[in-house]
């Protein structure tokens, strides 16, 4: 799923869920092989609560319309801000040409990553939407552009919220690329992070380690050999000790520039 910045945070203009801009969200792509049946998928929406949908977000859909901006697009589905029981939430809409017939595995996932403070919290779901908490639009990947003690703050929550969800044995399929998968709801308390688009999870466990492994090549071009032990023991059984022998190990590398202290280092590191 592609997210980008974290420019939009309020709903500013709606449109009602009979409105051309609602056809062309809950029809994305609009009308395709004309497949479409709008009036079923807008009564969807209203019974599980959504009213209006917000207009505006970081993503255009230039393929229907230059001017329409959503929270999210990716192969299976939008992401867009809605009005829900008079609070701002996101549907996440099952796209027309998915190859999927439903979603409503996905949100039977993020219900369980949920309890564990992993996911966003879902309200209601059918088999085309899931109607879940509005967590903004800030990444992971937009946390690499803040200060040093900021970014750590970034990474201490993107590890804990994948360590989370491993504790529920769900295994994101694209959390080797985090940056546009894990969200912070508030930016101002970046050690409080979300894991999205659970769409091709797997009953598994490793998103900590393999978190961490992309962090620290996009960080610092290398994974310290002491570290790739360490990842490599906690995805054998993602044990708690490992956990934490991880979470300290990368944490104490970015502070010190890409190097572990010498009582971390493997033999073959030290000098």
């Amino acid at each position: 799923m592609d997210f980008k910045g974290a420019g939009f945070n309020a709903c500013l203009a709606s449109a009602g869920l009979d409105s051309p801009i609602a056809r062309l969200v809950l029809c994305y792509p609009l009308d395709y092989e004309g497949a479409c049946d709008f009036h079923k998928l807008a009564s969807e929406a209203l019974s599980i609560g959504v009213e209006s949908i917000c207009v505006g977000g970081p993503v255009r859909l230039d393929f229907v319309s230059k001017d329409l901006r959503v929270l999210g697009k990716g192969h299976a589905g939008l992401v867009v801000a809605v009005n829900a029981e008079g609070a701002l939430k996101a549907l996440k809409v099952r796209r027309q040409d998915s190859k999927r017939a439903s979603i409503a595995v996905e949100a039977e996932r993020l219900i369980i990553g949920s309890r564990v403070g992993a996911t966003p919290a879902v309200y209601g779901y059918t088999d085309n939407m899931i109607l879940m908490d509005f967590v903004g639009s800030f990444t992971l990947g937009s946390a690499m552009q803040l200060s040093s003690v900021e970014l750590m703050d970034a990474i201490l929550g993107a590890l804990r919220a994948a360590r989370a969800l491993d504790t529920v044995n769900i295994l994101h399929a694209e959390i080797h690329r985090p940056f546009k998968n894990v969200l912070y709801p508030n930016p101002a308390r970046l050690s409080t992070a979300l894991i999205v688009d659970l769409d091709s999870a797997a009953n598994d466990c490793g998103n900590a380690s393999r978190i961490a492994g992309s962090l620290l090549v996009r960080l610092c071009g290398f994974v310290p050999a002491e570290l790739r032990h360490s990842l490599s023991r906690y995805s054998r059984g993602c044990e708690q000790s490992e956990y934490r022998d991880l979470e300290r190990l990368v944490l104490e590398a970015f502070a010190h520039g890409c190097k572990l202290a010498d009582g971390n280092k493997g033999p073959q590191e030290r000098s």
